[in-house]
């Protein structure tokens, strides 16, 4: 049988059509079918439904399946039926974001009027200059550089949440005044505190008193961000972290590429953990972040000498000699490929209780600091 269910027609244009090349006259068809001629009648001139069961029958009589002569019917019905109502696309709009881990945090207010839900989520954007007059087209003002895990095209609903948050609690964040010629002073001082885990909690200290306001969001389902690097002025630049990882490797490396990009003032960018950079801010800013962490050619020299064989034993001598935490070393050979993400695993010490303690944290069951208007 032609499949023409490219075109949308009532379900007896096609009868028709079948009755047709058989010759045949609609109490043919009823009589074939067991049915009263009306029955047919009514089908033909649109007095009846199909149903499952005249489907099935035509399935049988004319070809197809019932599966067929259904989605003939469906298309039409559909094709028949243009109009939605408005207040049905607008709470799906509304409820592309995650509007109920949003309220559970407190972000916006426990609503389901619809009228005002949308006014929170726009008074939740638009502090942030996100605001427009539909939220699909929330966009970011603010040139920001992300460390990702997840190569996206761009940023879903939830990851604009977590950022307009971050850049709230970031305005509030009190620091000192912000001098880029700092940042080499203060990239040595963190990279001392890189040697301990307990040290940690120094982090928040350091950053905010060299002028760069240091935000902690716990992220909410769907938002594969590490760590972004933004300005809300040209004087004031935001390091915001997830923390979704709580170890020590991943949180020193995700610090440091961030502070790159504030060193480097770079705009808005994405990068791969699981991948190598394809973009060249990225690119730099692993390799800085790294090589800074454990020179590469430590590094290197490590892997030629001990390849395959990486035990704990000599991980520690490696982190002893250079001063550094061994589980940041442990993370590089798993970044690298040279080790699985489950081999020493005891070495990735947690961080984030000694971070959170310290920092301007919305999440864990952390008290949320005010944000000022």
């Amino acid at each position: 049988m032609e499949n023409q269910t490219q075109k949308v027609f009532p379900v007896s244009k096609y009868i028709k059509d079948e009755l047709f090349k058989r010759g045949w006259t609609q109490a043919d068809l009823a009589y074939v079918m067991g049915r009263k001629p009306p029955e047919i009648s009514n089908l033909m001139v649109g007095r009846r439904q199909l149903s499952p069961e005249l489907a099935q029958e035509l399935g049988v009589v004319l070809g197809g399946g019932a599966e067929y002569w259904l989605g003939v019917d469906n298309a039409y019905r559909l094709s028949q039926t243009e109009y939605v109502d408005q207040a049905v696309l607008l709470r799906s709009e509304l409820f592309s974001f995650p509007v109920k881990e949003m309220q559970k945090r407190r972000w916006i207010a426990e609503t389901l009027d619809t009228a005002e839900l949308q006014q929170e989520l726009n008074q939740f954007f638009s502090d942030d200059g996100l605001g427009k007059p539909q939220p699909d087209s929330y966009e970011l003002p603010f040139g920001t550089s992300f460390k990702r895990t997840i190569k996206e095209s761009s940023l879903n609903n939830a990851e604009k949440a977590w950022l307009a948050r971050a850049r709230q609690l970031a305005k509030a964040c009190p620091v000192a005044s912000f001098s880029e010629n700092n940042i080499p002073k203060l990239k040595v001082e963190l990279r001392r505190l890189a040697a301990k885990t307990q040290a940690a909690h120094r982090v928040p200290a350091l950053l905010t008193g060299a002028g760069i306001r240091y935000v902690v969001v716990e992220p909410l389902p769907n938002v594969k961000i590490d760590g972004a690097a933004f300005w809300i002025d040209a004087e004031s630049p935001v390091i915001a972290m997830s923390l979704r990882f709580d170890n020590i490797g991943s949180f020193w490396f995700a610090l440091m590429h961030e502070l790159d990009h504030i060193e480097y003032k770079d705009a808005f960018s994405f990068d791969d953990l699981q991948s190598k950079p394809n973009d060249e801010a990225e690119e730099r800013a692993s390799w800085n972040a790294a090589n800074l962490l454990v020179p590469k050619h430590e590094l290197e020299d490590f892997i030629r000498a001990c390849a395959p064989r990486y035990s704990e034993a000599r991980i520690n001598n490696l982190a002893t000699r250079l001063q550094i935490h061994p589980g940041i070393i442990v993370g590089q050979l798993q970044h690298r490929g040279e080790i699985s993400y489950a081999a020493h695993r005891k070495l990735l010490t947690k961080v984030r209780d000694f971070i959170t303690q310290f920092a301007f944290t919305d999440g864990w069951g952390q008290p949320v600091p005010q944000v000022l208007g």
